[in-house]
């Protein structure tokens, strides 16, 4: 799992920007992470040697794009 801009503390201040050049233009909520990682963990998932990104879209094959 890597996740990409994720709305904490931390990130408060940074470019909004960052999140608007990516098809999901915001930031990733913790609890979205949680969910992922909840799901990784159960029984349920046929899944192995996956990588998941949480990064609203920004690596599935789109540029990035900033805005002017």
């Amino acid at each position: 799992m890597h996740p990409g801009p994720i709305h904490t503390p931390m990130t408060t201040e940074l470019d909004p920007g960052i999140a608007a050049g990516q098809p999901l233009p915001r930031f990733g909520e913790p609890e979205e992470v949680a969910a992922m990682v909840g799901f990784i963990v159960t029984e349920a998932t046929f899944s192995t040697g996956s990588e998941f990104g949480l990064d609203g879209g920004a690596t599935a094959g789109a540029a990035l794009v900033l805005p002017s």
